[in-house]
């Protein structure tokens, strides 16, 4: 079939109209999708090449209108966000760095976040060698956000690689908390120690651990950041494999070691202190699954807070979830 013309704005969803970039649509002469009304999971999965076990899941979560955001936020390619060194330099420098250099930027909705829809090799960005900025996406930094680490305070961060939330929190606590940054891999902790010397930052320790996370060093801790490795569906922009990587039957074995991992660091928090769990995932079972099975091991912690971001409104998807141990 023909495009009947050329790109139009969203209708209701069609079996003859197809997603184009930016919210638009290409209407054609003929069906070439299935029926919405009689199929609208396998019309959602056709549209925005979707496997139909994710197209499934989400049309049983999210509203249409969600669904529909979701496809052409994952289909388009994922936008560059500055996350300002607010120890180094502002936002307002750095965009007059960047003009000098005939590249817009654009403000974000968070306070030290910046938009540079034409960015480029990162390494050729002004500031880059200065420290004064990292790339990260608005909705990976809400978790740091919701932690509020604090100078003087001694914080775990059990899944730390690459570190952008790793020097997030020390950014957040003006370099002055105590923060242990773990990982399993060596060549993981190796790309958080590069992340950390090119911002200038001195209160991130590293240390290598066991995967049943032995190895931490002795202590409790006041507050915690548990990023658990995840199926990644919020990022499918990102990781566009992992779409079709996803396995329902695979989200057994990650929920298994997320709450391991959300247990182990809530055995390190001191009575009043606080964990923040964190997943880049759309996924019920990784997210306020894992955090209410968790609690239900943990009668001495509550949940306080937790946020599901949509995909592009504004950001990527994530979880992030608020727990505090009683004081």
């Amino acid at each position: 079939s023909e495009p009947a013309n050329t790109h139009g704005p969203g209708p209701a969803p069609s079996s003859t109209a197809v997603p184009a970039e930016a919210g638009r649509w290409i209407p054609f002469n003929t069906a070439v999708l299935p029926d919405p009304q009689l199929d609208p999971v396998e019309w959602f999965a056709d549209a925005f090449s979707l496997p139909s076990e994710l197209a499934r899941r989400w049309a049983q979560q999210l509203s249409e209108a969600d669904c529909i955001a979701a496809g052409f936020f994952f289909n388009e390619p994922p936008r560059t966000t500055l996350r300002v060194n607010r120890l180094r330099t502002t936002r307002s420098n750095l965009q007059q760095a960047l003009a000098a250099a005939d590249l817009i930027s654009e403000p974000g909705v968070l306070e030290h976040s910046l938009h540079v829809p034409h960015a480029g090799a990162p390494e050729r960005l002004p500031g880059f060698s200065e420290g004064w900025w990292s790339i990260q996406d608005e909705a990976a930094q809400a978790a740091a956000l919701l932690l509020n680490p604090r100078p003087g305070e001694s914080i775990l961060d059990l899944c730390s690689a690459p570190g952008g939330k790793t020097t997030h929190l020390a950014e957040l606590s003006d370099d002055k908390a105590r923060i242990i940054a773990c990982d399993v891999s060596r060549p993981r902790l190796d790309r958080v120690q590069q992340n950390v010397q090119r911002l200038g930052l001195t209160s991130i320790e590293l240390h290598l651990i066991e995967r049943s996370g032995e190895g931490l060093p002795a202590g409790e801790f006041d507050a915690a950041l548990v990023d658990v490795p995840c199926s990644n569906t919020g990022v499918l922009h990102r990781r566009p494999e992992a779409r079709w990587r996803f396995d329902a039957t695979a989200l057994q074995e990650l929920t298994a070691l997320q709450t391991r991992l959300l247990l182990t660091a809530a055995s390190r928090i001191r009575p009043g202190g606080r964990i923040v769990y964190s997943t880049c995932s759309l996924e019920p079972e990784e997210n306020a699954g894992v955090v209410h099975a968790a609690l239900a091991q943990l009668p001495d912690f509550r949940l306080i807070q937790e946020t599901l971001h949509k995909p592009g409104a504004p950001a990527d998807g994530a979880y992030q979830a608020l727990l505090e141990r009683n004081p």
